[in-house]
C-alpha cells in the first residue's frame, strides 16, 4: 500500500557503496526528472579538482539548471576540504528549505559527512526540514546509519570487479 503523506514530503533517496555508478544512477533520474520538465539542482561535494563531462553536459544544454560544485578533488589531496565542503552546505541547506524545483541531489554528500568535513546531526537535521514536496538524492560511499534510518530508499552499489585495479587510470568521458 501507498504511503501518499511520504511522496507528496518528498522522499529521501541513497546510492552507496564501495562500486563504481552512485553518481551515474543519480544523474540518470536528473535527465528523468528534467524529461517530466521539473526543475533539478544538482551540489557535487568533493569534485572539483578537474571539470566533468555531466558538468560540462547540464551547463551545455540545461544552462539554466542550478549544477554547483563544492569541492577540491579528492580528500586525500592537499586544499581546504572543509571550507569548501561548509560552503556547499550552506548552499544545499539553503535549496534543501527554498528550492522550488522537484529534485536535489547532494552528489558525494557521504564522503563529506565521512571524511568529517560536515557533521550528520546538521544534515538529518535540515533533510528532516526539508521543504515539502522535494525529492533528495544523496551519494557517496560510507552513508551514515542515521542518513540510512531517515532514507525512504537506499541502494548499495558493490564492486566486483574495476579496472582501476588492473592500473587502467579514469577515462575522460567514462569516469568523468
Amino acid at each position: 500500500m501507498m504511503d501518499s503523506g511520504r511522496v507528496e514530503n518528498g522522499l529521501i533517496m541513497v546510492y552507496t557503496g564501495n562500486g563504481k555508478g552512485k553518481t551515474s544512477a543519480a544523474l540518470g533520474s536528473v535527465i528523468r526528472a528534467l524529461g517530466w520538465g521539473w526543475k533539478v539542482a544538482v551540489v557535487q561535494f568533493v569534485k572539483g579538482s578537474c571539470e566533468t563531462g555531466e558538468y560540462q553536459f547540464f551547463h551545455r544544454y540545461f544552462p539554466d539548471m542550478l549544477f554547483e560544485v563544492a569541492g577540491c578533488g579528492f580528500t586525500s589531496k592537499p586544499g581546504n576540504h572543509r571550507e569548501y565542503a561548509l560552503e556547499g552546505w550552506r548552499k544545499a541547506e539553503n535549496l534543501l528549505r527554498n528550492f522550488d524545483g522537484g529534485l536535489l541531489v547532494l552528489d558525494e554528500l557521504n564522503i563529506a559527512i565521512n571524511s568529517g568535513l560536515l557533521e550528520i546531526e546538521n544534515v538529518i537535521e535540515a533533510l528532516k526540514t526539508k521543504r515539502k514536496g522535494l525529492h533528495v538524492i544523496i551519494t557517496g560511499r560510507y552513508a551514515a546509519d542515521e542518513l540510512i534510518a531517515v532514507a525512504d530508499m537506499v541502494s548499495e552499489i558493490n564492486e566486483i570487479k574495476h579496472q582501476f585495479r588492473n592500473g587502467i587510470p579514469a577515462l575522460k568521458g567514462i569516469d568523468f
